[in-house]
């Protein structure tokens, strides 16, 4: 009789529940069906903009077919109304375009043609054109190799916050390639891209104060600016960090820490880890070999959530190691 009357008070709050449920699932049915409206309607008008020729349109079309947004896939697509939007000057397509030609998708590999395009975008003031002019002077990429005119245009794009261009401008003062060496103007430069989060930049940083250089000598703050890169999966860092933890400078001995961070450095290609990663495999026992395996199993996790996005330029082989 007790059980009776326990499911005649449940049932009706079961039924509720399953309501609730059911008209929760409705509201996110209606929300998604009016997402897409949205979504079909945009890509309508960017199309039809972009069809009479708004420039702002053309480039926004070219970022849904590169993206697949609303549209099928397509560099060939992309190129073809980034050039359209290009050709009235719009910078954004023109950097777009550019890029297009660096890693031929949608066009032939051109790298003097990409130059081309970053120029006409750099001349008016596109950080991001002026950062890759800068590279293309720097590599010899699709222009002359010229150290002096890549560190002006990375002085430009630094000069309007662009991360990457400062991290490049640090490497120049620290190198003295294309403007005086200046190890502090160098740190300088280091600190502001490192502070809006460029992992190779907060290497860099790190680099600077295990060393000296620009600065007073600082393990603890090495070790601390090699984390922040290491956690965003930059192999450079991973390798200094880990060879932090195997001499105990600025963080606790730790031959397992060490271990586990010179493997990530290892299967990011870092060669340094590979010779490391042997050599501190002999040192560990059995448990320590368990125990940085449970570790290397969470980093694994953390890094693929915390997974940065790519960057269109590597500049892995021009940043100093150690």
């Amino acid at each position: 009789m007790f059980i009776w009357l326990v499911l005649l008070v449940l049932i009706p709050f079961v039924l509720l529940f399953v309501m609730f449920l059911y008209l929760l699932r409705q509201d996110y049915i209606r929300a998604k069906m009016r997402s897409l409206a949205r979504a079909l309607f945009y890509s309508e008008t960017i199309q039809r903009k972009a069809k009479e020729g708004e420039a702002a349109a053309q480039f926004n079309l070219g970022v849904m077919y590169e993206r697949g947004q609303n549209v099928p896939h397509s560099f060939q697509e992309a190129a073809h109304w980034y050039r359209r939007a290009a050709e009235q000057g719009d910078s954004h397509a023109q950097v777009n375009l550019g890029f297009l030609y660096v890693h031929g998708k949608g066009v032939p590999q051109n790298s003097q043609e990409a130059a081309r395009w970053f120029q006409k975008a750099a001349t008016q003031n596109n950080a991001d054109a002026q950062f890759n002019l800068g590279f293309a002077y720097e590599k010899g990429e699709g222009l002359p190799h010229n150290p002096r005119k890549a560190a002006l245009w990375f002085q430009k794009a630094a000069k309007q916050g662009h991360a990457a261009a400062q991290n490049r401008l640090g490497v120049a003062y620290e190198s003295g390639q294309g403007v005086p060496q200046n190890l502090p103007e160098a740190v300088r430069w280091f600190q502001k891209a490192a502070r809006q989060g460029d992992s190779q930049a907060q290497n860099n940083l790190g680099v600077a104060y295990a060393k000296g250089q620009g600065l007073a000598q600082n393990h603890k703050k090495a070790a601390r600016w090699f984390r922040k890169a290491a956690k965003q999966g930059y192999a450079l860092a991973q390798k200094n960090l880990g060879g932090a933890y195997a001499e105990g400078k600025g963080v606790p001995k730790d031959k397992v820490r060490a271990y586990v961070w010179i493997i990530h450095a290892a299967n990011g290609g870092n060669r340094e880890a590979l010779a490391a990663k042997r050599l501190l495999a002999e040192q560990l026992t059995h448990v320590q070999h368990r125990e940085a395996m449970e570790l290397l199993k969470k980093r694994l996790i953390h890094l693929k959530k915390q997974t940065a996005t790519p960057k269109k330029a590597s500049e892995d082989s021009l940043l100093k190691v150690d």
